[in-house]
């Protein structure tokens, strides 16, 4: 049997202390999922608007009543008369599902869920029905502001309405829908 020297000894313990001390970062993340799209669209249950107006560049001039359309995450405007002297007016807020971050080994993230909102144009207001896995919110002030908040897989929004008349607030938008 062959003794080993005193530096063969040396050179085997500080490998041994060099393996032990290896930590391997693993920073080969793949991309990100993709953002999520936004849809909207305007309907109505029993009696159609008597106009609707709204700021969204993405909505058309004339758009049809239970259609989506692509929209970009935002806060728009609208106005909808139920008849020549009342109407509701507010704001919409669309927005969206982020995509998830990549993962290690090169994994990428999940993509972001598409959202979509429809504003029902009732002559009580809008309503939303909602699903056990929803986090949804809804109050009216006493003053008549209607306050929709809703949060799912589906849907990312909040609404702010209210009820006047023509003398109470006068509009001055061009209708998108006759």
């Amino acid at each position: 049997m062959k003794r080993f020297s005193i530096y063969t000894w040396i050179i085997a313990l500080l490998g041994i202390i060099q393996l032990q001390s290896c930590i391997i970062y693993d920073t080969d993340y793949g991309p990100d999922g993709r953002d999520g799209k936004a849809f909207f669209g305007i309907d109505y249950d029993y009696y159609q608007p008597y106009s609707y107006w709204d700021n969204n560049p993405s909505v058309p001039t004339n758009p049809f009543f239970g259609e989506f359309y692509r929209s970009y995450p935002g806060i728009y405007e609208f106005e909808y008369f139920i008849n020549s002297n009342e109407y509701w007016y507010g704001t919409y807020e669309i927005n969206i599902h982020r995509g998830e971050q990549g993962r290690p080994n090169g994994t990428a993230g999940r993509d972001g869920l598409d959202t979509y909102l429809r504003l029902i144009c009732n002559p009580n207001g809008f309503y939303f029905e909602s699903t056990n896995d929803c986090d949804c919110y809804r109050s009216v002030s006493d003053d008549g502001t209607i306050i929709s908040e809703v949060k799912d897989k589906d849907h990312s929004f909040r609404i702010v309405m209210k009820k006047t008349t023509i003398e109470e607030r006068p509009t001055y938008h061009l209708a998108k829908k006759q």
